[in-house]
């Protein structure tokens, strides 16, 4: 089996029974310092749980190796010399030969797979790249869950400052990586102190609407800090390095090409890696 999502390539063959095993090509290797992977699990109340899982470096720069794993859902996470980005699931139980979108939507990026929107128009018309867009957002609906983000964004809440960062899925259902900030100004603040976190919200088709489902939010990251720890933190996502679904006895490989840019268009940019 071979899964393309842009700049990642996943594929999978056999391995030792028992286990998973997932190999891990990097580029540019030069600026690789790091890579895990972690199996984000059920969150409780007051914590959130996950595993990680070191990668060891194998063969040649830039190539790594996690053997052992446990059958389950995984994200990867790279550390680089200046940066650290990890991936985020965003799919949705869709087949492998469903209808999907990704949309990146501060950089403006939208990219569609099983679906090719020149099929829409009439054979030999010469289509432009803005009426393919259009075509996309037709076929997925996007316009209206524009309308739904732009709305649930905008709801009175405890953070001031609320962002959706990507969004994946089919026609009929849908997940967002939100990101969450409240700038001090509550009655439990202390000092000049920033809360963050990371979410990902789910939506579904219905009614002729696309509706969010609140009891489904889930959160990958949470901080409590003063300005000067916040303005440090850095947390870049990459769904294309993320919901990598390993199977027992089965070896699957990722390869991933660092983006050009590294900024807050990913998530929250800032000067530490940790």
């Amino acid at each position: 089996m071979m899964k393309t999502l842009a700049l990642t390539v996943l594929f999978t063959a056999a391995s030792a029974a028992g286990a998973a095993e997932l190999e891990i090509t990097v580029a540019p290797a030069e600026q690789i310092e790091r890579v895990r992977v972690v199996e984000r699990l059920p969150n409780t109340m007051k914590k959130i749980n996950r595993r990680w899982f070191d990668a060891a470096p194998a063969g040649e720069k830039g190539h790594f190796i996690v053997e052992d794993l446990p059958e389950g859902v995984y994200d990867i996470c790279i550390e680089t010399v200046d940066h650290r980005i990890e991936g985020v699931d965003l799919t949705t139980g869709a087949g492998a030969e469903e209808p999907a979108f990704c949309w990146w939507l501060p950089g403006e990026r939208l990219a569609a797979e099983n679906f090719d929107p020149a099929t829409v128009f009439e054979e030999g018309a010469v289509v432009t790249e803005e009426e393919k867009a259009e075509a996309i957002r037709k076929k997925f609906r996007l316009d209206a869950l524009r309308k739904c983000l732009d709305t649930i964004t905008k709801v009175a809440r405890f953070e001031n400052y609320v962002r959706v960062i990507y969004a994946a899925g089919t026609p009929e259902k849908a997940k967002a990586l939100v990101e969450l900030r409240r700038d001090g100004g509550h009655y439990a603040a202390r000092g000049d102190e920033v809360i963050w976190r990371s979410e990902i919200w789910t939506f579904v088709w219905a009614y002729g609407a696309w509706v969010a489902q609140n009891r489904s939010a889930k959160v990958l990251e949470r901080f409590r800090l003063q300005r000067t720890e916040y303005e440090q933190l850095e947390r870049l996502y990459d769904p294309r390095i993320g919901g990598i679904s390993l199977k027992e006895g089965e070896k699957t490989t990722v390869v991933y090409q660092l983006p050009e840019v590294l900024d807050d268009k990913m998530g929250k940019a800032g000067t530490t890696r940790n």
